[in-house]
């Protein structure tokens, strides 16, 4: 039987020049930004989402289990990552071998996994926001392996499927701040949590973990189906219970975490012209004792 894991922690990865470089050759590679669709449906958004994109621009750079290949089809995400790997290798090569490099450190024995895209960017580029509104996706745990079962069952024979890792890696956040939301931790990892959220304190923290936000939450019913949580129950009891820990995003930092936690993208608020929420993003099965690293 497999053990369910919870683990997390954000690490430095890039130097404030590192950083800055990846993102001008992003930039320099805005013909293969991938236009997406806003994952704000309703209940994501505080307030009506009417108008969102006309300030939102949501793109990403790479190929993607949980969009393309659930989507569209093995095939089509087949010459969709082998074209994305392709390029982000010759372009960025250098910054896959030093993120890699420095999650073994925390993790033990990583790679990239042949067959499957490379992790990708995120990319989040704003005009100025109407309002104050919180903009944020749905509680929800994740599990983005499913779409590369097959993939994996046909190529290992020890496999964890219940301890999937992710990684948030931060090259640009607004000037308002970004961060991830983790709910209903373990008393002893909501202490490391909070541990990790004041080495580098950000204002965001206190617009997003008190009660108002929970209540927030709540009254719109913000969880992924087909999760449950006991704060969307009738009788959950006092509020001050669910409230989340808040870890901002820090440019040239990465935040990973694995196991079964549940969390929420909080993309931020009151965004200006010029403003970008940029990520490194992927995720890990650990295979025959080694972590396997896709997108």
């Amino acid at each position: 039987m497999e053990t369910l894991l919870l683990g997390f922690n954000r690490i430095p990865v890039l130097t404030e020049e590192e950083n800055e470089r990846v993102f001008q050759e992003l930039l320099g590679m805005r013909n293969i930004w991938l236009a997406r669709t806003n994952w704000h449906p309703a209940l994501e958004i505080a307030g009506p989402d009417s108008g969102i994109d006309d300030y939102v621009h949501y793109y990403t750079v790479g190929a993607t289990l949980y969009m393309d290949a659930r989507d569209k089809g093995w095939k089509f995400y087949h010459k969709l990552y082998q074209m994305y790997n392709r390029v982000l290798r010759k372009k960025l090569g250098w910054l896959y071998d030093k993120f890699i490099i420095e999650l073994q450190k925390e993790l033990g024995e990583c790679e990239y996994e042949d067959g499957l895209g490379l992790p990708g960017f995120h990319i989040y580029e704003f005009d100025e926001a109407p309002d104050q509104r919180k903009h944020h996706r749905c509680l929800h745990y994740d599990g983005q392996w499913w779409y590369g079962r097959n993939h994996f069952r046909n190529k290992y024979k020890d496999i964890d499927f219940k301890n999937q890792l992710s990684y948030t890696f931060s090259i640009k956040v607004p000037h308002n701040g970004a961060a991830i939301a983790l709910w209903n931790l373990p008393w002893e990892h909501k202490r490391k949590a909070n541990d990790i959220k004041y080495m580098i304190y950000r204002d965001i923290i206190g617009r997003y973990e008190n009660v108002e936000y929970v209540k927030e939450i709540k009254a719109g019913n913000t969880i992924e189906d087909p999760w449950k949580y006991k704060l969307f129950d009738d009788d959950c009891g006092d509020l001050e219970q669910y409230v989340p820990v808040i870890i901002p995003h820090i440019e040239g930092y990465s935040f990973y975490y694995y196991g079964m936690i549940m969390h929420q993208m909080i993309l931020g608020d009151s965004f200006k012209k010029g403003d970008y929420r940029i990520t490194f993003q992927g995720h890990g099965l650990k295979c025959d004792g080694k972590w396997r690293l896709f997108w």
